[in-house]
């Protein structure tokens, strides 16, 4: 389907783009930019919304015959099954990569406005990065574990070359 489609439709049925675009819900501009296209969407919002106030209906599998040029209902299905599926992995890979406020409580006890990193809930401040111990064990942990750290190296430093 064409824009001269869409064109002709309307004004088969007497309408002006104003009148088109207000029983289809739209903005007329959206009714004159769809007009002027050489291939029309009919999965796009605006040709659907067109759709509706002329009265028809547009499957997907319409969509399958208009994009792949596919005939028998088979490959037709594969073709809705293939077009869904690589959606869904672009909406899949938006919500992986997505940036989101990162909300947690900050000093002053409001929300931290940050975005998050990609992929995550909190941003690079809040990202769950440990504070350091918090019992007296852990204390103690950490504690032996620097004495030891600190023990080698002035070892490797005194030893002669």
């Amino acid at each position: 389907m064409t824009g001269d489609d869409l064109k002709r439709e309307r004004l088969e049925r007497g309408w002006s783009q104003r009148d088109l675009a207000r029983r289809a819900g739209l903005h007329h501009r959206s009714v004159q930019y769809w007009e002027g296209q050489a291939e029309i969407d009919p999965l796009a919002h605006a040709v659907q919304a067109i759709a509706r106030a002329f009265g028809w209906r547009v499957s997907p599998h319409h969509y399958a015959r208009v994009r792949y040029g596919v005939l028998d209902r088979e490959a037709e299905l594969a073709a809705i099954d293939h077009y869904f599926a690589g959606a869904l992995r672009r909406r899949l890979r938006r919500m992986v990569n997505r940036r989101v406020i990162c909300g947690a409580k900050t000093r002053k006890g409001t929300p931290c406005r940050a975005k998050s990193e990609p992929g995550r809930k909190r941003c690079r401040f809040h990202g769950g990065k440990s504070t350091g111990p918090r019992t007296p064990k852990g204390v103690a942990r950490i504690a032996e574990a620097q004495r030891l750290r600190w023990a080698r190296w002035r070892a490797e430093r005194a030893a002669p070359e």
